[in-house]
């Protein structure tokens, strides 16, 4: 059985594999910052080249089954 994950406050998403809906950039979830007083959930993404990127957590998706596959290398 997988984690669970609370979209409404962040919980249960540190160290998935997320997508970028806009660049398409395809990582690792380094830090989630859980949603307070009506502010949404932030997260961290590392990047396979070594980078971050930042936002909400509406701004990412979990990947297709075709891209767990590229990630995985299977």
């Amino acid at each position: 059985m997988g984690k669970s994950k609370i979209p409404a406050t962040g919980e249960g998403y540190l160290g998935e594999i997320m997508v970028h809906r806009l660049s398409h950039a395809m990582g690792v979830v380094e830090s989630v910052t859980e949603a307070k007083a009506g502010w949404a959930p932030q997260i961290t993404l590392k990047l396979a080249d070594g980078s971050f990127k930042k936002g909400r957590l509406s701004d990412f998706r979990e990947p297709s089954h075709t891209e767990r596959k590229t990630i995985s290398g299977a």
